[in-house]
């Protein structure tokens, strides 16, 4: 029996749907399937999906919302046990491609370009919560050149950008993920405390 149908069984649909569209996603893409797909996927009747979800968009940001939770419980997780600021930093970098190494499926979900996330406040709630995650470790950093928002901004970046790189294949062998985005943190942060800010250098 599927990890879905062993939930549903368990009397929870709504998360048995939800792990059956991360891997439909995988397959098909955001949006290649249909609820009744769903369903069938997770071994329920076609109409059983929607005491849960009204239709294929609310179950996709469902999905995603959920996966935007799971970051951000990584995440936490990091900021409790690590008080150095600069580690915890490049911690937070290293979680956040494990957790995308761990589930691409579920990780490109979140980030579809198909999902309407201003017609869901759960799903903007749960996009936000890592990044108050970010923005509370660059906030813990000294002597940066920017703002707590362009901190985290630029920190989210360097780990989105090695996360996506790393589940599409494109990333170099010579070095671990774990090690190419650690040591561009590193190399974000060197910078981000000897230069002007941006503001400074545009009005030069």
């Amino acid at each position: 029996m599927s990890e879905a149908k062993r939930s549903y069984h368990h009397g929870d649909l709504r998360n048995a749907l939800i792990e059956v569209t991360f891997a439909l996603v995988e397959e098909k893409g955001s949006n290649g399937f249909s609820v009744s797909e769903a369903a069938r996927r997770a071994g329920v009747s076609v109409a059983a999906p929607y005491r849960h979800f009204a239709d294929r968009e609310a179950l996709i940001r469902a999905a995603s919302a959920s996966g935007f939770d799971a970051l951000h419980l990584a995440l936490v997780a990091a900021s409790e046990i690590i008080d150095d600021s600069d580690e915890l930093a490049e911690e937070l970098a290293v979680r956040y491609v494990q957790f995308a190494q761990a589930s691409p499926s579920r990780f490109r979900l979140m980030f579809s370009s198909g999902i309407d996330k201003s017609t869901s406040p759960e799903l903007l709630a749960a996009v936000m919560r890592p990044r108050r995650v970010l923005e509370e470790a660059v906030q813990g950093l000294p002597a940066l050149s920017i703002s707590t928002d362009e901190g985290a901004t630029a920190l989210w970046s360097i780990a989105h950008g090695v996360a996506t790189l790393t589940i599409e294949g494109l990333l170099s062998d010579t070095t671990t993920p774990e090690q190419t985005v650690g040591l561009l943190v590193r190399s974000w942060l060197a910078g981000a405390r000897r230069h002007e800010s941006p503001e400074q250098l545009t009005a030069t």
